[in-house]
């Protein structure tokens, strides 16, 4: 029997690619959430898969960009970074300090947990490299290109 010889491309799980990631990550987090199976996450276990999931849709582009859009449309229509919004002038470190907030702070349940962390995988980036937002966003990201390579 002969195997192929292994190529700098592959990775733990050999070429699982970025949609793959960004489909294998929703599965989880939809199960992991319904909490009927084997794996049941909390409200922790479901912010860490909803963000790498996030993380995941980001770099996966296609059809995957599409919850990054919506959420991009929320915060136009709100005026974030217009300076003359309905609730005044507030940026986009605003938002993402709000996000922060109500992950440490409310009282949520894993599916909550799952929208706000998913939420928090698009506005971060969106704050800019220089931001403390951009540390957990960028070693989600390398999380993710080790195990997906």
């Amino acid at each position: 029997m002969h195997h192929a010889a292994p190529t700098t491309t592959s990775a733990v799980f050999g070429v699982v690619g970025s949609g793959g990631i960004a489909l294998c990550l929703t599965a989880l987090l939809v199960f992991g959430v319904m909490g009927k199976g084997k794996i049941k996450f909390g409200v922790r276990g479901a912010l860490v898969t909803a963000f790498l999931a996030g993380t995941a849709y980001v770099a996966a582009g296609k059809i995957w960009a599409n919850p990054g859009r919506i959420t991009e449309q929320g915060l136009t229509g709100l005026g974030v970074g217009t300076g003359n919004g309905p609730f005044g002038d507030i940026g986009i470190g605003a938002v993402a300090l709000l996000l922060l907030i109500i992950m440490l702070a409310a009282p949520l349940t894993p599916v909550r947990a799952a929208a706000v962390a998913m939420i928090a995988s698009f506005v971060w980036p969106a704050a800019g490299d220089g931001s403390i937002w951009a540390a957990p966003v960028q070693f989600a990201a390398a999380v993710l290109l080790m195990v997906g390579g």
